[in-house]
């Protein structure tokens, strides 16, 4: 997977790419080195870097509390910090959503 995951910390960091606005929430799939998110609230009062910590927590099956954007709170490209799991397990559970939305897109 071209994902960049690295240590920022004790936390596991991952750049991500947001497309705030969007029609729905959810995961594009990679963007680079990045992941791809879409999110329904706007970039406005911190409402969109908040849905973008739920989502993650959800589709991760963590937490929220150990879900945090660290940097780019003002921008499309943000980097998020993940506590409590590892690099190996976060890799199996983003793989396993990744297959998830390609198999969901297939069946379209």
């Amino acid at each position: 997977m071209g994902l960049r995951v690295f240590l920022g910390g004790e936390r596991l960091c991952v750049g991500v790419r947001v497309s705030p606005s969007a029609p729905r929430v959810e995961l594009r799939g990679l963007y680079g080195e990045r992941l791809k998110v879409a999110l329904s609230a706007p970039p406005e009062d911190n409402r969109a870097n908040n849905q973008l910590e739920e989502a993650l927590a959800e589709w991760l099956n963590v937490g929220r509390e150990q879900v945090g954007v660290q940097a780019g709170h003002a921008s499309r490209d943000k980097v998020v910090a993940f506590t409590g799991i590892g690099e190996a397990e976060f890799r199996t559970r983003l793989e396993r959503l990744l297959k998830e939305r390609q198999d969901n897109r297939g069946a379209r």
